[in-house]
């Protein structure tokens, strides 16, 4: 049997523990169940986050520590930006490989659940530790693509002045108006999106702080009633004036 041939039935079987430990009812949990996959992983402990990862991970011991060491700088740096803690211990499940991640979870990889990250070797994590430190907002609540994008986008690209990338992309023909991104959370063009994302949330932040974005993560309205009643304009007004910080912020470099 070639090495290819193993590592199919590898994540075949894989597929099969994960499917049935998310069949409930005859239905499919939306709650991903690590016991499922995670049977006699390593696990390496933080202050804030305990990481798993398969035995024969290629990555050494001394590399997943570094990693978790790495993940609670980030934890700082979202707690200073944000203000925002969270007292749960955020799980971190390291696949060796994307179609690892997807065969044993059934969602695409590097994604959160709660506070739960499941990603692969050499993936950003800014982003995945973002969001899940947000989930401690109110962890019951479903909050936005949009808003979820561009936190995770802001923090992936935390070494970036996104503002400046945002305001030297907006010429493009694929830039999405803020009315376009409310209700289809994407663009044609996925590296415009990254940075309009990231630039929408941080201007969110810096112009009216941290309470606001907080009541929009809980918020059960639609985003666009949401981001009117919490920040007190309409979409257009808003969309000027994220534009104009974008043409501020991006002059000071």
């Amino acid at each position: 049997m070639t090495h290819g041939q193993t590592r199919l039935i590898r994540m075949a079987l894989v597929a099969i523990v994960a499917a049935l430990s998310m069949v409930s009812c005859g239905e499919k949990s939306d709650t991903v169940n690590p016991a499922a996959f995670a049977r006699g992983w390593k696990k390496y402990d933080g202050v804030n986050f305990t990481l798993y990862a398969p035995a024969n991970s290629p990555r050494p011991r001394r590399g997943l520590e570094a990693t978790v060491k790495a993940c609670d700088d980030i934890y700082d740096l979202v707690a200073r930006e944000l203000k925002i803690t969270t007292d749960h211990d955020i799980k971190i499940y390291m696949f060796t490989s994307s179609e690892d991640c997807e065969a044993a979870t059934g969602k695409p990889a590097n994604f959160v659940d709660g506070f739960t990250i499941c990603t692969k070797l050499g993936a950003p994590l800014g982003g995945l530790v973002a969001e899940a430190v947000c989930n401690s907002i109110d962890p019951e609540a479903k909050s936005f693509p949009l808003i979820r994008d561009g936190v995770r986008n802001l923090f992936d690209l935390r070494d970036v002045n996104v503002q400046l990338e945002a305001a030297a992309r907006r010429d493009k023909s694929s830039w999405p108006t803020l009315e376009n991104m409310l209700y289809k959370q994407s663009c044609d063009d996925k590296d415009v999106y990254q940075y309009a994302s990231a630039s929408f949330v941080a201007f969110l932040i810096a112009r009216y702080g941290t309470d606001q974005f907080k009541m929009l993560w809980r918020s059960v309205l639609d985003l666009r009633p949401s981001i009117e009643k919490i920040y007190g304009g309409t979409i257009p007004q808003m969309e000027e004036e994220w534009f104009r910080m974008q043409d501020r912020l991006a002059k000071r470099t």
